[in-house]
């Protein structure tokens, strides 16, 4: 990494971490459901993945909330693009996860994608890059849902509903 790129992980990491813990503290209070995608881009027995600038593991499949009237499939492209720069075509639908906890109800699709561009992520708040890893050298501090989603893409498990 760059020096001005330590200097910027430096100064945004902590930020982000405590809007992240401002999140949630609100969502105590509101209790929601949320709907989001989670994208697994692969290509030639790699997957993409980003890097958080916070958080115990900050690397995961990219993704995020979809919006009101947004398809899921369409949500799932446009969080890829959002957070790594990179453009996909859906090929396939992973499955449906429930996560619950710190009073939210949480439902996220998993679509399976095919790279039309190289990783370019945009400088923000949020994310500090975005790589292809291959399927047996995922980083240590990738989180337990990215694994479990990137080990049943690999084991060709299709149309699943489990637990994130």
């Amino acid at each position: 990494m760059a020096f001005w790129q330590h200097i910027e992980q430096a100064a945004l990491g902590p930020i982000y971490g405590l809007l992240m813990r401002l999140r949630g503290l609100v969502w105590r209070v509101q209790r929601p459901m949320l709907v989001g995608i989670r994208t697994l881009v692969v290509r030639d027995g790699t997957v993409l993945l980003i890097r958080h600038r916070a958080g115990r593991t900050p690397w995961a499949l990219p993704g995020g909330g979809v919006e009101r009237f947004e398809r899921m499939a369409e949500a799932a492209k446009r969080e890829a693009a959002e957070e790594s720069g990179v453009q996909v075509q859906i090929e396939a639908f992973l499955g449906l996860y429930e996560r619950f906890g710190s009073g939210v109800s949480n439902y996220i699709g998993v679509f399976v994608a095919s790279p039309l561009s190289e990783p370019q992520p945009p400088r923000s708040l949020e994310i500090a890059e975005a790589r292809f890893f291959p399927f047996e050298r995922i980083p240590a501090h990738t989180d337990e849902g990215s694994r479990r989603r990137i080990a049943e893409y690999v084991r060709g498990e299709r149309g699943l509903y489990r637990a994130w």
